[in-house]
């Protein structure tokens, strides 16, 4: 499977949440859910199925309320690496988390 680019440049092709979504893997989706929660945060199943956020659809339990996906859907951009605010706060703090991500969409800015 090649690369599928998040808004931020997440690989979700390297993501189990979304691999298991494609498969319609249930128990790959209820070890996930337990695998990522924590004594501060339960996941449930349900929060786990994932599409991508590009994508309509399912999304993890956060996607919706994600700055970067709301920023990219307004401005009606592929993912933040054709923003002509790149990199803004928003987006350097989540880069800061997966240079995998950064690298991504550093390789989108060089095509351009």
């Amino acid at each position: 499977m090649g690369k599928i680019l998040s808004f931020c440049g997440i690989n979700c092709a390297e993501c189990p949440a979304y691999l298991a979504t494609q498969k319609n893997d249930e128990e790959k989706i209820k070890k996930i859910a337990d695998e990522w929660s924590s004594d501060a945060m339960k996941f449930t199943p349900e929060e786990i199925y994932c599409d991508g956020c590009c994508k309509e659809g399912r999304h993890f339990s956060w996607v919706p309320n994600c700055d970067i996906r709301i920023c990219c859907t307004e401005k009606k951009l592929e993912n933040c690496a054709y923003c002509e605010d790149y990199i803004c706060d928003i987006l350097k703090n989540s880069l800061e988390k997966s240079p995998s991500a950064k690298q991504n969409l550093e390789e989108i800015r060089q095509k351009l």
